[in-house]
């Protein structure tokens, strides 16, 4: 009995090691999580390059379900995920991927429905404390408010017709590319999925088609989740506790289809990106750091193109042509990020260049959170600005632009724009409220397609020298029934106004839903 009782307690003590100090899976970057990670930090600058990862900080423990529950029911509903299996070697969770929705554009006079319809798996584990994965397969049925169906559409697969070229499907900004569903509803599914290796305690790899983002904001002018998920190879290199190293390599693709093809169905182009990070930490709540990325087209309808040695170079400063290159071979953009951390208050901010036209233009992000307000525990806000100029991120050869899966890599609004944005939220229990108030001008010449006049595709866009006022809001009250894979009730509302000289655009929607969020999808443009 003896004997048994000391296995037991070593084997305890390896779980409790594996548990606590062993963690190595990416964390989801879904709004509540990365917000989440931010508060929890506390007066600590740890992680502005996401996905954040586990061993950086223990978040799911720190967000824990403390209730008490007595009953196995309780527990797996509200504390677990749907099956979990833990072994010495170590251990694998799977939950279902689902968002079931259902809504009413109450401003259109066809009081159009509006719907989601996601059906899919979550399957996360680690191996041997030193591996971590993930992985989400979805398939999906939606219909969505026409401005964003308009988008979609505009965003859509290109192909050759005789000596021009036109727009077939749609692409789901966070979703894929489509095919049609019903009237006027869309049918696409995605795979997403990454593998982590922590090397030792300075070295990790990351390897998948995860999307990424920088900064501490709700938006990201150098490196959105804006787009779609793309193989990729991160590396984070922790050279000493006060300078971090990172260099990302991306395979992005324009969905131009080539006109040539021995396969069934003609690829698209390809882009190779590639990014570095550096970050500096003088001190454990301020970290500073320097971003720069570009991409260069790899095969288009006539050639391949090899590597050029400077997107291959791993130094920072020359992966794009900012400051060194041929802009004609490849692009990209340049830019700070800091992050300064304060007890219950997070000041952060972003700064990016540009050159087109031999012409550098700058970009610009001020943000603040506030944690805490008034001593109220979970009552946070968010004060956003952002800024970019006509041209930014674009390139003379459109196929060169800033962008991926033809979707902006970066902002989802493209360019040409002043953004200020509010956001407020505030969870008792299980119980959650959240608004966000999102208001935007910009010079536009059509606002029928509300993101392509200011498009980082077309340089020649005509934009007029009228200004657009766009508003956009939503609420949303709801049940977040387990934080593990954050599954929740909602019901909410959104609204968009969007003037220009005498026309104005009004569209309002509510909805009823159950969801799980692990990942984000803008759709506030």
């Amino acid at each position: 009995m003896v004997q048994n009782l000391k296995k037991s307690v070593v084997i305890l003590v390896f779980l409790s090691s594996n548990y606590l100090f062993a963690q190595q899976n990416s964390l989801p970057l879904n709004s509540f999580f990365k917000d989440k990670f931010v508060e929890v930090s506390g007066k600590k600058s740890i992680e502005t390059f996401f996905p954040a990862n586990e061993n950086q900080l223990n978040l799911n423990h720190l967000i824990r379900d403390s209730s008490v529950q007595y009953t196995d029911i309780g527990i797996w509903l509200f504390k677990k995920h749907f099956i979990s299996v833990t072994k010495p070697e170590g251990n694998i969770s799977i939950s279902p991927l689902i968002d079931f929705s259902f809504g009413k554009e109450v401003t259109d006079s066809s009081k159009s429905t509006i719907y989601r319809n996601t059906r899919g798996v979550f399957v996360e584990g680690e191996l041997l404390n030193k591996i971590g994965f993930n992985f989400i397969f979805a398939e999906n049925q939606s219909k969505f408010m026409q401005y964003e169906s308009d988008y979609f559409n505009s965003r859509g697969e290109i192909r050759i017709s005789g000596n021009s070229y036109y727009v077939e499907n749609a692409v789901i900004p966070g979703g894929a590319r489509t095919k049609p569903f019903k009237v006027g509803a869309y049918d696409y599914a995605y795979s997403v999925g990454s593998v982590s290796y922590q090397m030792n305690k300075n070295l990790r790899f990351d390897f998948g088609n995860n999307q990424h983002f920088i900064g501490s904001g709700y938006r990201s002018i150098l490196l959105s989740d804006n787009t779609y998920g793309t193989p990729s190879l991160r590396v984070n290199w922790k050279i000493n506790p006060k300078w971090t190293y990172q260099v990302l390599l991306r395979r992005n693709q324009n969905l131009y289809r080539k006109p040539l093809t021995k396969a069934v169905e003609a690829s698209y182009e390809s882009k190779f990106f590639a990014a570095t990070y550096l970050t500096y930490k003088p001190k454990e709540n301020i970290s500073i750091s320097l971003f720069t990325s570009g991409n260069q087209l790899r095969g288009d309808s006539i050639i391949k193109h090899g590597f050029e040695w400077q997107m291959l170079t791993p130094i920072p400063l020359f992966q794009n042509d900012v400051l060194f290159g041929n802009s004609a071979k490849f692009n990209g953009i340049s830019g700070l990020n800091v992050d300064f951390a304060l007890k219950n208050v997070r000041l952060y901010g972003q700064l990016a260049v540009d050159k087109y036209n031999k012409k550098y233009l700058f970009a610009g992000q001020f943000g603040v959170h506030f944690f805490k307000i008034l001593k109220v525990k979970n009552l946070n806000a968010q004060l956003e600005t952002n800024l970019v100029p006509e041209n930014f991120y674009a390139a003379n050869n459109p196929k060169l632009s800033y962008s991926n899966y033809n979707l902006p890599t970066a902002h989802p609004k493209g360019n040409n724009f002043k953004e200020i944005v509010v956001r407020l939220n505030y969870e008792y229990k299980r119980l959650f409220i959240n608004s966000k108030t999102i208001n935007y001008v910009s010079k536009l010449s059509n606002d029928s397609i509300p993101v392509l006049s200011n498009s980082i595709f077309s340089v020649n866009n005509n934009v007029g020298t009228q200004t657009t006022n766009t508003l956009v809001q939503e609420f949303e009250l709801g049940y977040r029934f387990n934080r593990r894979y954050n599954g929740m009730f909602i019901i909410g509302w959104k609204g968009r106004y969007s003037e220009l000289a005498d026309k104005k655009i009004d569209q309002q929607m509510f909805f009823v839903g159950l969801r799980t969020g692990l990942f984000n999808q803008y759709l506030d443009f």
